[in-house]
């Protein structure tokens, strides 16, 4: 999982903080990646000022996701590469 962060958007913090915290479930089957856009070097490297991707695939837009749709999208992930 990557995740994109600026620090100034609460609604980005909140599934930030869910996606990290639901990727320690699984252990070392997961690696979280943790990209600081509001460091404007990264912002203009990457382009984009939040985010969370799971193998490359952006998996929201809009509210912030609720904490269990986060752990089934990664276990539905860590199941078909088992």
């Amino acid at each position: 999982m990557t995740a994109f962060i600026n620090g100034w958007c609460p609604a980005q913090n909140l599934v930030y903080e869910r996606a990290k915290r639901a990727c320690t479930e699984f252990g070392d089957k997961v690696v979280f990646e943790s990209i600081d856009t509001s460091d404007r070097e990264k912002f203009l490297e990457w382009g984009i000022a939040d985010g969370i991707f799971i193998d490359g695939k952006q998996i929201s837009f809009g509210p912030p996701l609720p904490y269990e749709k986060l752990l089934k999208m990664i276990s539905k992930k860590v199941k078909k590469l088992a």
